[in-house]
């Protein structure tokens, strides 16, 4: 079932921010409704683990709040996906998940290495 649209939904990113950084949780509402499932899928991505891709969703957004009047936030989307970012890389620098997305280029470091061989 998807959720009424208010007035919210037709507002630019840039207009949301600004909601936002006033402390409005509708405009905080609307953007995690824009943009959960972009960076739950790309959590996903990175650690397939479902409960551990929506923790770090949830944490990237709870930070986003906290972070809300900061400054420091221009932009949405590269924003929460810089956050994302930084809690995976956490997570690998702590051992607590492996990077599954770099198993499969492997092949393609031994292939591009110079052999030596003329």
């Amino acid at each position: 079932m998807e959720s009424e649209k208010t007035v919210y939904s037709y507002f630019s990113d840039v207009m949301l921010l600004e909601h936002l950084k006033k402390g409005d949780r509708l405009a905080f509402i609307e953007i995690f409704e824009r943009y959960w499932k972009k960076v739950y899928n790309e959590s996903y991505k990175r650690i397939k683990n479902p409960k551990l891709a929506e923790s770090i969703t949830e944490s990237v957004f709870v930070n986003l709040w906290e972070e809300r009047e900061n400054g420091k936030i221009d932009k949405l989307l590269p924003y929460l996906l810089a956050s994302l970012r930084s809690y995976i890389l956490q997570l690998y620098i702590e051992g607590k998940t492996e990077r599954h997305f770099e198993s499969g280029l492997s092949h393609l470091m031994l292939i591009s290495m110079p052999t030596g061989i003329n």
